[in-house]
């Protein structure tokens, strides 16, 4: 599959990867899940990333992937199994694709791959809260309520916090399922306005619009910690003054180490499967990706995680 022009992605024919393409400690996969995230949106739009500029090229966007190895040139990964975590380049909407053996781990026994593609985003929420600082309350908001932002939420539950979610998009029907407390379905920047600065934690989850850092240094309390999480499209003004003043702390969420939160996160989303029950609401056969894809940049209620799998049927085929 290729991006052709901005929101048009058709299926072409290109000679396919084979062992020969692969480098030191690479794998080759073959296709068996992927799925869409907030950083593949931009690209989808036809938005032109200088850090990765892999826009065009077939097989792009697509990073989080569950495939089948076919060949490999690691100790860590043997031909035959499944693998699930980040396909470099964003090159993973392909039948087959390469990418370094340490951004995948093997798919734990009891996790179907049609389900497991959720750990790569968990592990990036993990990786993201690693360097939390000691609370000064037990409040957290998390803005946006997409399929990350909602893992944000679960996972700061999980941990204790009492949990604000917010986002224009109605999400009452998978509250409780990750772990939001306080609901609030509104406009981000209207709500910070009329909200006092008291979470110990705010998580920026959206990404894309610089306004929410600075939304999220106004509702974090003094001494409080904020996580930028969503992907920035530029530089951004940042209220570095109010930061300073109210002692406040910075973290972003860029993952490197893949084998310590892919692995930790295969155990989180074990032991809590409503991460994909309830977070994956749309399915989609690789061959419609330009039917998922714009169902998954258009934010609606009853819409979180939208993946591609191997094992559903194209659309009008029936079963």
């Amino acid at each position: 599959m290729q991006l052709t022009a901005p929101e048009r992605i058709e299926r072409v024919e290109v000679p396919d990867l084979t062992a020969d393409a692969l480098g030191p400690d690479e794998v080759l996969l073959r296709f068996v899940t992927g799925g869409l995230c907030g950083s593949d949106s931009p690209k989808f739009r036809g938005a032109f990333d200088p850090d990765e500029p892999f826009v065009g090229a077939p097989g792009v966007p697509l990073h989080e992937l569950v495939g089948e190895v076919v060949a490999s040139t690691s100790s860590r990964h043997a031909p035959g199994s499944h693998v699930v975590g980040l396909v470099q380049r964003f090159a993973g909407l392909a039948q087959f694709s390469r990418t370094a053996a340490d951004t995948v781990v093997a798919v734990a026994p009891g996790l179907d791959p049609a389900d497991a593609v959720v750990v790569q985003p968990v592990a990036t929420v993990l990786n993201a809260l690693r360097r939390l600082p000691e609370p000064v309350n037990d409040r957290a908001v998390v803005l946006g309520l997409g399929p990350l932002g909602l893992l944000f939420c679960h996972t700061l539950h999980q941990r204790g916090y009492r949990v604000t979610g917010v986002d224009r998009v109605d999400r009452s029907d998978v509250a409780a399922a990750f772990g939001i407390d306080d609901l609030v379905t509104a406009d981000i920047d209207a709500w910070t306005d009329a909200s006092g600065a008291d979470a110990a934690v705010v998580v920026e989850a959206v990404g894309h619009d610089q306004r929410l850092v600075a939304d999220a240094v106004r509702l974090a309390a003094n001494e409080g910690h904020v996580v930028a999480f969503g992907l920035p499209d530029g530089d951004a003004i940042f209220p570095l003054r109010e930061f300073y003043q109210r002692r406040l702390s910075l973290t972003s969420g860029n993952t490197r180490d893949w084998q310590r939160y892919l692995a930790e996160a295969q155990d989180y989303v074990l032991e809590h499967p409503e991460l994909h029950t309830v977070g994956i609401t749309h399915r989609f056969h690789p061959f419609d990706a330009q039917e998922a894809f714009a169902t998954h940049v258009r934010p609606s209620a009853g819409r979180l995680k939208v993946v591609l799998s191997e094992s559903v049927a194209r659309r009008g085929q029936g079963a």
